[in-house]
């Protein structure tokens, strides 16, 4: 990219690169009244140093809310119910094991997904 004056700029991040894999979303249904439910999405977020947290929302664009927990936090009540309103309570045993110090791979995660849902999870990052 060439920046004032026709000298090169090189972009440079001190943010480290993230792998985020939408893993679990709700399936679109009424909720009370007739109105549309909010949907609820859970997102394993690799980072560059290999250590995954887990990203929780819920909504559509303006209105949506959300937040980044530890694998330590997904295990709380709160977070777990989340997790089940996704439809991603397959992801549990996964947390389980990075909770006990275990490894999870991003292959591991889309061979499960894909044998569940006949596709790819979709990878945001």
């Amino acid at each position: 990219m060439t920046g004032f004056l026709g000298h090169d700029v090189v972009m440079v991040s001190s943010e480290p690169k993230k792998r985020i894999l939408r893993l679990a979303s709700s399936s679109p249904r009424q909720g009370d009244a007739g109105s549309p439910a909010w949907p609820y999405d859970v997102d394993f977020m690799l980072s560059e140093d290999q250590v995954w947290t887990i990203g929780l929302s819920e909504g559509v664009g303006h209105g949506a809310a959300g937040r980044v927990v530890s694998v330590d936090e997904a295990l709380q009540t709160r977070s777990l119910a989340h997790i089940v309103k996704a439809e991603g309570s397959w992801l549990v045993p996964y947390l389980r094991r990075l909770h006990a110090g275990g490894r999870v791979t991003e292959e591991e995660l889309a061979g499960d997904y894909l044998s569940r849902h006949g596709r790819l999870p979709r990878v945001i990052a």
